[in-house]
């Protein structure tokens, strides 16, 4: 199952779907399984759909076959049926018993064999990539077509890739690697299930939820919620091998005074283990601005995708993912140069600020976390009095006409790229071999700046001691007009006003407090994130442990030794508040409506 690391507010899934001439296999894979239909139906009893840890009884109803094209593919079922689902990973236990128990109707049952969940349900739609799952026999039942579309309809709201994604990646990549895809509803939760064995290597069990939003826009969708994930044939504990690693990334962009941006990103791709000719990149389909009291769409259009002589690919971008097909398949090892040519009108300035960022998400195309470890450079064009900030050296910062324009180049291998622009006073000093950039928002403040410079300053010293060398030769502080976060991209630091100010103003006051623990913590990042890299949502606590372990060290050497005791004590309520819900690597599974934050914040920061 695909749960992507794109924000829900940040992100839409708008059907941005694109094919274009070459790979017709790909493309005809995808136009089938996007426009499935059923046959005849015919009355059925007490047939069994199973798969993996999953078995679903079809107890009494009518079913009829589904077909990509004339390829049956499937069953449609409606009547009544019953699913029953284990999940035999130890590991995960606890956060399935969580989030069964506190986002569902279900009643997860514990035994020796692991935590089994059942409900019941009026219609399943059953897919399979190998053979039909089953021959369907008996008598002549009234047709299912106008139930399937309603069921197709329906689960196609959910905020997530489509499922001919899946299938095509799996038809042109791994032809003798399991898929099973079921959608089960009218029970007392509306549920998906997955068995890939190319995509994760995994198969997990989902609930659909329905954020409830006043707000029409995110009211619409259905969002999976993670209820199991258990691997296929391999140990959690090892992390997932990527099926190709992006090496290189090379982003030239352009952006108007306005929303609109264009972006012509060049990648090289080098595909691992096996040939493969369809590669699925993550890529946001759009964003979310804020207008007045409501949401407004923004679009993110690719173009065109090109491979290194120029030639059209085809290509298919929806729900935050593209996947792109080559005419013929790529030897692994081998490095593939790809093109994406993108606009729209994605450049959203939060509450109307004079800044747009371009963040951490899948903003330009790329694979899932273990993937990643590419080298880059950009080419940013804004217009004045915008300047913009990109990781990396700073090749040259110059004014051309009505912009400014900013190239920068990172030559070791990075995760988290973004470029930031918008109206800032810049200053920069050179300290001990790094030089530091502070940025403040709309206005100069020299006192601010000389005091985070200074601070920055120590901080880094304090860190080569043990850590070894600053990972970057220039580091970017940049004022997010804003209260209460920070965020360590590579070799920036995006930290909100208090830190600038931290003395004056109530709302200062409020969220000054430990701002020096949180300047620490984004530093030790660069460490922590950018040269100890983690390789899935699974290792993040590797991360964030020990960038607040290195910041509260931090403290105790060059504050006062009470802080690392008072921040123990933090950690520990905060830990013990979490301690029940999953183990640390599965903090990001955990599903509360009201505590999740708190909680996975106790999982990967405290315990």
């Amino acid at each position: 199952m695909k749960l992507r690391r794109a924000v829900l507010a940040a992100a839409v899934c708008l059907a941005a779907r694109e094919l274009r001439a070459a790979g017709p296999g790909f493309s005809k894979t995808l136009e089938r399984f996007d426009q499935l239909t059923v046959g005849d139906a015919v009355s059925v009893s007490n047939l069994h759909l199973t798969a993996g840890h999953m078995d679903c009884t079809l107890r009494s109803g009518r079913a009829a076959p589904v077909r990509a094209g004339d390829e049956i593919v499937g069953v449609f079922f409606e009547g009544d049926g019953a699913m029953d689902y284990l999940s035999v990973d130890p590991i995960e236990a606890p956060v399935v018993l969580y989030n069964a128990r506190k986002g569902t109707h279900l009643s997860p049952e514990k035994s020796t064999q692991g935590v089994r969940l059942r409900d019941t349900f009026t219609r399943i739609l059953w897919l399979s990539s190998g053979e039909a799952p089953t021959q369907l026999a008996g008598a002549t039942a009234p047709e299912l077509a106008a139930a399937f579309r309603d069921h197709r309809e329906k689960f196609g709201r959910t905020y997530a890739p489509p499922l001919s994604h899946d299938f095509a990646l799996k038809r042109a990549n791994a032809p003798d690697d399991p898929l099973i895809w079921a959608e089960i509803e009218g029970g007392k939760e509306d549920l998906h299930y997955e068995l890939n064995g190319w995509v994760g290597r995994s198969e997990g069990l989902s609930f659909l939820w329905s954020s409830g939003s006043w707000e029409r826009e995110f009211k619409k969708y259905l969002y999976p919620v993670s209820l199991s994930h258990q691997p296929i044939g391999r140990d959690r504990r090892d992390p997932l091998s990527p099926r190709f690693l992006l090496t290189d990334v090379d982003v030239q962009l352009a952006a108007s005074a306005g929303n609109d941006v264009k972006l012509s990103v060049a990648e090289t791709i080098v595909p691992m283990g096996v040939r493969q000719s369809v590669f699925c990149f993550d890529l946001q389909t759009g964003r979310y601005a804020q207008v007045g009291t409501g949401v407004e769409n923004r679009t993110e259009r690719v173009v065109a995708v090109l491979d290194e002589a120029g030639h059209k690919l085809a290509f298919h971008h929806q729900g935050n993912e593209i996947l792109v097909g080559l005419p013929e398949p790529a030897e692994p090892g081998r490095p593939v140069k790809l093109r994406f040519e993108i606009e729209g009108d994605f450049l959203v300035r939060p509450g109307g600020d004079n800044f747009w960022e371009l963040g951490v998400w899948p903003w330009f195309p790329q694979p899932d976390l273990g993937g990643q470890f590419y080298t880059f450079h950009a080419v940013a064009r804004v217009k004045k009095p915008f300047v913009a900030f990109a990781p990396g050296v700073t090749v040259r910062r110059v004014a051309e006409g009505d912009e400014n324009v900013l190239e920068t180049r990172v030559d070791k291998p990075i995760q988290f790229a973004v470029i930031l622009a918008g109206k800032y006073e810049v200053a920069e000093e050179v300290r001990n071999g790094v030089t530091i950039r502070v940025a403040t928002y709309a206005m100069r403040n020299p006192r601010g700046v000389k005091q985070l410079t200074n601070l920055a300053e120590t901080i880094i010293e304090h860190y080569q001691q043990y850590l070894g060398p600053f990972p970057f030769s220039e580091y970017n502080i940049i004022e997010i007009n804003d209260y209460g976060f920070g965020q360590a991209p590579p070799g920036i630091m995006f930290i909100t006003s208090e830190a600038f100010n931290p003395l004056v103003g109530e709302m200062n006051q409020i969220f000054s407090q430990g701002i020096n623990e949180r300047f620490a913590h984004e530093i030790a990042h660069q460490y922590w994130a950018h040269v100890v890299k983690m390789p899935s949502d699974e290792e993040e606590w590797l991360s964030e442990s020990f960038a607040e372990y290195c910041a509260a060290f931090f403290l105790k050497t060059h504050r006062d030794p009470s802080i690392y005791k008072s921040l123990e004590k933090h950690w520990r309520r905060r830990a013990d508040f979490a301690n029940d819900a999953a183990p640390i690597a599965l903090a990001n599974w955990v599903w509360d409506p009201v505590t999740r934050v708190q909680i996975r914040t106790g999982l990967l920061y405290a315990k």
